[in-house]
């Protein structure tokens, strides 16, 4: 096995924790009346990427659109730089009914 693959092997249980929590957060940014879902989720996964020792982590809004996580991890000296963009937030569920597991909870 390489040591990228130990590694990520070491990690996944700590990772399926963490996405089986993140995973419960109803952050339906089409719906108004989750936007505080949407703020906690925003803030939970700011936290958790501080948590890790990242140095600059920023929640941001601008012009009333949902909340952005920006993080900045320096890169070494000579390295180049990546990019990594993603969301937190969801979409409607629609008819419950339709789902043969509950939408916010990990399977």
């Amino acid at each position: 096995m390489t040591e990228l693959g130990s590694t990520m092997d070491s990690l996944w249980p700590s990772v399926v924790s963490e996405l089986t929590e993140l995973v419960t957060i109803e952050s339906i940014s089409s719906l108004p009346d989750h936007a505080d879902r949407v703020d906690e989720s925003a803030a939970e996964v700011a936290r958790r990427i501080t948590e890790i020792g990242c140095p600059d982590v920023r929640v941001v809004t601008a012009g009333g659109s949902c909340p952005a996580v920006i993080a900045k991890f320096p890169a070494p000296q000579g390295m180049p730089t990546v990019l990594l963009y993603a969301h937190h937030d969801v979409q409607p569920t629609g008819e419950l009914e339709a789902w043969s597991t509950p939408p916010f909870e990990a399977t």
